[in-house]
Formats: structure tokens, C-alpha cells, sequence
């Protein structure tokens, strides 16, 4: 029995987009008949060490965090030795000590760098890191980008081309495995009561600069009368968003939900006339929440940001529209072309389901990534 051993920054129930990756494709190793591990930091309350659906979780306390990245001693040395014991290592990065960890390994066990996202807009950091990052992948076995469109686009991957492997993330299908309806007994009374009656532009993320919320602000000056937007997630920006709602005089038009409940996001998304994504930089990689979206039938509409994989997820006229970046008046046209016709609205739901369901299921996410562990310990 392989042994995969992954080195990640955290793992649930520790939320983001790359935790669920993680997890998602653990489980799946695990069900596939792999022996796997997981070395992270943690945040939440858990246990140093436990097993999760079969995957054995190792979990270390944080040192000190530089610009995102946690740093600790034992997560270094909790690496080493899992990694004497590896048949491939699984790296998701950005993860400055891991992937140190993995220059110290030797070359034994095979590794695999799975590049969620370049180190964008870290300063010095970021110049710190690209030394370690080019002798990372030197010495990956293989290297797999989320899609074709990025990895093409980033500097360092496409200098290693003949390394990568293309393998988009896949979710699973949440329209299927939630109980949530539309019911608003789900959501805070203020929420419900915003909903009342209105057409739900939806948008999720942390609250952070590159997710372009302030254009969504923007933009909602130009919707129709009968929409209200919602902004799920907190983060650093809620005090600056939420002033920029109040000097637009757009306190009954858009609304900072905060961090909800699970039922109460699926209630939204259920409820949804369709979901916005008006991020504007490639730190967007891939848009993780587009396929939760998608798991639904909400049409989509996305920024076409250069070298990032959105607007391939977020297929144009098939799933949504693409829209430029930072163009709020742009962003409110596609909603409201969608929002205006039942027809296109219907049409583009479709897409959107029929999209998630061929390419970005779990399922399909899970056998892609084995296929790559047999050609790698092949």
C-alpha cells in the first residue's frame, strides 16, 4: 500500500479553499485504498492527532505567521519524519515551510507540488520566496496547476512546462447533499428581511482587496430597483466596505452578511438569482466558490482576468459572463442582462449545472488526481 503524505497550511475544520482541496483529496486517496497523512497547522481547537475519514491528521501549533504563512518548528520536524516514511509526498503551496521541508527530504520519496496560486503582491516576501520556489520545482517529480490558463500564465510554471499536469478542482455537490431550501428561517431576520420580495445577486469571499467587493459596491448603484446584493464573509476590509455601502447611499441595496452558518449559505445560494465574482487580480486562481455556484444552476457572472483560471471555470455564454476587471458599470449590465430575461437566465442555469456536472464534480477531481499518483509511483 502507497503511502501520500500531504504537507498543507491547515485542514478542517480549519475553512478555505485549498483546505477543502486537501481534504477532498485525502478522503479520496483513502478510499482509493492509500495510506495517507496530512501534516498542517492549526488554527481551531482539535486534536495534535487524529484519524478524519480514514485520514491520519497531524496538526501543529503556530510559531509566528509572516504575511499569511504560519511558521512553527514542529510542523518542520513533523514534516521530516513523515516524509521518511512517504512514497509520494503531496505539497500544496503557497506553503513556505513545506516546502523548504521538501528540499530537506532527500530524493526518495516522489513529489508532487499541487500550485494553487502564485505568491502575488507579498513584497519582500514574496522576492524571498522565489529562490525556494524555482528549486522546488527542480526538484518536483510533477506539478499540477488547477488549469491549463494559469499554468501557462505564471512565470515560474511555465519555465517547468514538461513537469505540470493539469487537474481543476472539483466540489461536491452541494444542491444534493444539503436539506436548506429557500425557507429564510435559515438566515439572521434582517437578512430575510433585505430579501423580501428582491432578485439575490450573490457573492461570497474574505474580505480582502483582490476580491473586488468595492466594485460590486459600485456597481449596485446601477442594478435594477428590484435586486439586493449580499456579501458573505468577514475579513479585514468590513469596516472600509461597510462605509463605502453608507457614502453610496446603498445601505438598503447591498448587505455585509458576515460569516453565516452552513444552512444559512445554502439558503442563499438556493435562493439566488444568480452569484458574482468581481475579483481583480490573479490571486483569484481559480474561484473555488464558482462550482458551489455552479452545483446550483446560478448563472455567473465573473471578471476575465488575465492568466487566471475564472473565466475558464466561468465558461462565456455557456455558465455566465465575463466581464472586464475593475468595470463596475460593465459588471452591472451582465447582471442585469441576466436578471432582465427569464429565458437567458434558464438557459445560462443550465449551462452552469450541466458545466459543473462534466468537469468540476468531486468525483471526477479525485480520479484525475489518482491517475496522477499511478504514473507517479509507477
Amino acid at each position: 500500500m502507497s503511502r501520500i503524505v500531504h504537507f498543507g497550511k491547515y485542514y478542517p475544520p480549519d475553512a478555505g479553499g485549498i483546505e477543502s482541496v486537501t481534504s477532498s483529496l485525502a478522503q479520496g486517496a483513502a478510499n482509493s485504498g492509500y495510506n495517507v497523512t496530512v501534516v498542517c497547522f492549526k488554527k481551531a481547537p482539535a486534536d495534535d492527532n487524529s484519524v478524519v475519514n480514514g485520514v491520519r491528521v497531524v496538526r501543529s501549533p503556530i510559531g509566528k505567521m509572516v504575511a499569511s504563512q504560519p511558521l512553527g518548528l514542529k510542523y518542520l520536524k513533523v514534516c521530516l519524519r513523515e516524509a521518511r516514511k512517504a512514497d509520494v509526498i503531496h505539497l500544496h503551496v503557497p506553503n513556505m515551510l513545506g516546502a523548504l521541508c521538501c528540499l530537506l527530504i532527500g530524493k526518495k520519496p516522489r513529489l508532487l507540488v499541487h500550485w494553487h496560486s502564485d505568491v502575488i503582491n507579498k513584497g519582500v516576501l514574496g522576492r524571498l520566496m522565489k529562490p525556494l520556489e524555482v528549486a522546488l520545482l527542480k526538484r518536483a517529480d510533477c506539478i499540477v496547476a488547477t488549469s491549463q490558463v494559469y499554468a501557462e500564465a505564471s512565470p515560474l510554471l511555465s519555465r517547468f512546462a514538461k513537469k505540470v499536469s493539469v487537474v481543476p478542482i472539483g466540489v461536491t455537490d452541494i444542491r444534493e447533499r444539503t436539506t436548506s431550501t429557500q425557507d429564510s428561517s435559515h438566515l439572521p431576520p434582517a437578512l430575510a428581511n433585505k430579501l423580501s420580495g428582491k432578485k439575490l445577486v450573490l457573492a461570497v469571499g474574505r474580505l480582502v482587496s483582490y476580491k473586488g467587493f468595492n466594485v460590486l459596491i459600485e456597481a449596485a448603484k446601477h442594478l435594477r430597483d428590484d435586486t439586493v446584493v449580499v456579501i458573505v464573509g468577514g475579513g479585514p476590509l468590513q469596516e472600509s466596505l461597510q462605509a463605502s455601502i453608507r457614502s453610496a447611499g446603498m445601505d438598503s441595496r447591498v448587505h455585509l452578511a458576515g460569516r453565516l452558518s452552513d444552512d444559512a449559505l445554502h439558503a442563499l445560494f438556493a435562493h439566488a438569482a444568480l452569484y458574482c465574482l468581481p475579483s481583480v487580480t490573479r490571486a483569484e486562481a481559480f474561484g473555488v466558490v464558482l462550482l458551489e455556484a455552479m452545483a446550483y444552476g446560478l448563472p455567473i457572472v465573473a471578471t476575465d482576468i488575465p492568466g487566471s483560471g475564472v473565466p475558464w471555470v466561468n465558461q462565456h455564454g455557456v455558465s455566465g459572463i465575463n466581464v472586464p476587471v475593475n468595470d463596475p458599470v460593465a459588471l452591472a449590465k451582465a447582471c442585469n442582462q441576466i436578471l432582465a430575461s427569464d429565458r437567458e437566465r434558464a438557459r445560462l442555469s443550465e449551462g452552469a449545472r450541466l458545466r459543473f456536472m462534466t468537469e468540476f464534480t468531486e468525483d471526477v477531481s479525485v480520479q484525475r488526481m489518482m491517475a496522477t499518483y499511478v504514473r507517479l509511483v509507477a
